[in-house]
């Protein structure tokens, strides 16, 4: 099968999509299939660029900057035909939101269209200009979604709460979120670090506005003795180091920035619990907690209305979901961790073994190709 990718970015860019995108390419490959990925270029000063990455083909296209969290890409209407005429795919598989992927409205139509729906341009109530913003790309987002053959949403109850789903529901396939723990390049054998620090609560993901580290960094204030690390950098990165600064919490609240691969496992594995402390469902799934759960992490999440967080962390089994923008409750799950070890430890095995029912990327991969061969079929 030919298998054409369309993704907004691709690693070694970070981010829960690509990270996605880049297991399951990987797995088709492994399955035999010939798989391309159109994304866009992250370094703004370089041209074009094809490369070959473990038997995937990479096509990053040259981007000028990005606007409203959009990569301005002019090249990209002309290399989406130019691929689609060469390679000529089986199937073309778009991760949105993306809005380069609106170029296949007028491209000519060769194949079927699968459209992965990791989340909705949601009308935040934190960043406003998100809501004005959507009016332009709505219109838009309506012709791809009638021109597409299958939606895959990633939760049923990211997709019972879609309204931009709600008229397209024949269409739409659940299937969640998958990972290949081969990519964290892990050694289960390996130990903790010997030198392990206090008990400590590690978070994971881009310094942006729904991420919510503002209340995890509150929380950090109300459960001494107690490291909180959170990974990551983004444009709201000064402003946490900022509240870390103000509160006195250098000392406790460490902020390293984006880690090297190895780092980021090492950190995985010395940590005693992981929390997602988000704000609202622009936070669809939390790739980053199967993550966790991988390394047997008990889980802190928020519970967002209508987002798939709150199917990934089951309560009381893989860990605890607390309210949104809460801090005092997420210091009382941190807490309750703290002093159960007996059942944290036990919701880290839960949260492994769940993993390992439900999420990898081969049974996620399997899922998907049942997809492409049932359009396939019927042609």
């Amino acid at each position: 099968m030919r298998i054409l990718h369309i993704s907004k970015f691709y690693p070694p860019e970070p981010g829960g999509i690509e990270n996605f995108v880049y297991d399951l390419a990987n797995t088709q490959v492994k399955h035999g299939h010939h798989v391309y990925v159109l994304s866009h270029q992250t370094d703004f000063s370089k041209p074009t660029k094809i490369e070959i990455i473990n038997g995937v083909t990479v096509i990053r296209v040259r981007t000028f900057g990005q606007l409203a969290y959009v990569p301005v890409a002019p090249e990209f209407t002309l290399k989406i035909r130019s691929v689609i005429r060469c390679f000529k795919p089986d199937i073309i598989h778009a991760h949105l939101p993306n809005i380069s992927a609106f170029w296949l409205i007028c491209s000519p139509k060769i194949c079927p269209i699968v459209l992965h729906w990791h989340a909705d341009v949601v009308a935040s109530k934190i960043d406003r200009k998100m809501a004005y913003l959507y009016n332009f790309y709505k219109p838009l987002e309506k012709l791809l979604l009638k021109k597409a053959d299958s939606i895959i949403c990633t939760s049923k109850t990211y997709l019972n709460h879609s309204k931009a789903l709600r008229k397209w529901l024949q269409k739409c396939r659940v299937v969640p979120l998958g990972l290949d723990p081969d990519r964290l390049n892990i050694d289960i054998n390996t130990q903790k670090s010997p030198k392990k620090p206090a008990f400590t609560v590690l978070s994971v993901g881009r310094f942006t506005y729904y991420k919510g580290f503002e209340y995890l960094i509150d929380a950090a204030e109300k459960v001494p003795y107690t490291h909180f690390v959170l990974v990551g950098d983004g444009p709201g990165y000064h402003t946490i180091k900022a509240r870390v600064d103000q509160k006195g919490l250098t000392s406790q609240v460490f902020l390293p920035g984006k880690l090297s691969q190895k780092k980021l496992v090492q950190l995985f594995k010395d940590s005693d619990i992981f929390c997602l402390p988000s704000l609202e469902r622009t936070e669809a799934f939390g790739l980053v907690l199967l993550e966790a759960m991988y390394f047997g992490l008990p889980l802190i999440t928020t519970a967002i209305s209508g987002s798939g967080v709150n199917e990934v962390n089951q309560h009381g089994f893989t860990g605890l979901q607390v309210s949104a923008a809460n801090a005092e409750k997420l210091a009382e799950a941190a807490i309750w961790f703290k002093k159960n070890t007996e059942k944290r430890l036990a919701m880290g095995n839960m949260a492994k073994k769940y993993f390992e029912a439900n999420y990898t990327i081969e049974n996620i991969g399997n899922k998907i190709e049942r997809i492409y061969n049932y359009l396939l079929d019927r042609i």
